[in-house]
């Protein structure tokens, strides 16, 4: 964990992973009290998730960055218990998808597996939004097997299908709307997860814990 100066009344918890930086977040946002002298962060005023990092706004009046650093080094033991501890407060939300995308069997090829197993693969782990962003509802969600880590298409397309399931990196990707793209997509989600009508258009927000299953 870093910690970095960001103007006068922030810093940037740089971290190594996403995994990581969602569940610091997490464990600021389980504070009883923001802002107040009994909080786990004294000062804390916002936490913002980035994909690798935090941004914490603090009342300068409270804290300063470097009790603040102190502050998170006592707060973050290390990055597996860090994230197991953070996973294990969550409540798992059930996603259903339909897993017929365009480019299953490219994952497929790419990986060495039957589309069989991408799709099991996908299912058995449990999944956190640790942004969401690139497009207004655009999930971006962490804690995928590594052996389903594909590159982004050579070729985006022009029209990529609300609700549809895209692999890249490290990361899996879930449509909000239909518009540009250029992930790997190996399904469409059965259920409306963003509207723009709705209060709050997303129906999930970062540090929310999910799981996959076939539609």
């Amino acid at each position: 964990m870093r910690v970095l100066n960001y103007g006068r009344s922030a810093v940037l918890v740089e971290l190594d992973s996403a995994d990581e930086a969602a569940a610091l977040h997490s464990r600021l946002e389980a504070q009883p009290s923001q802002g107040k002298v009994d909080s786990v962060v004294e000062g804390l005023v916002e936490a913002v998730p980035g994909l690798h990092t935090v941004l914490i706004r603090f009342d300068p009046t409270v804290t300063d960055p470097a009790r603040l650093a102190q502050r998170l080094a006592q707060l973050w033991p290390g990055p597996a218990s860090g994230v197991d501890a953070a996973h294990g407060q969550l409540d798992e939300v059930r996603v259903r998808v339909d897993y017929a995308g365009p480019d299953l069997d490219d994952v497929a090829q790419h990986t060495g597996m039957s589309t069989a197993d991408v799709i099991a693969r996908h299912q058995l782990r449990r999944y956190r939004i640790v942004l969401i962003g690139m497009a207004p509802g655009f999930y971006f969600l962490a804690g995928g097997d590594p052996n389903l880590r594909v590159p982004r298409r050579s070729s985006p397309r022009l029209d990529v299908l609300k609700g549809a399931v895209g692999l890249a990196g490290e990361f899996t990707g879930i449509y909000p709307r239909t518009g540009p793209g250029g992930w790997q997509l190996i399904g469409r989600v059965v259920d409306d997860l963003w509207h723009p009508t709705r209060l709050p258009a997303a129906l999930l927000s970062p540090g929310s814990s999910i799981r996959f299953t076939a539609a």
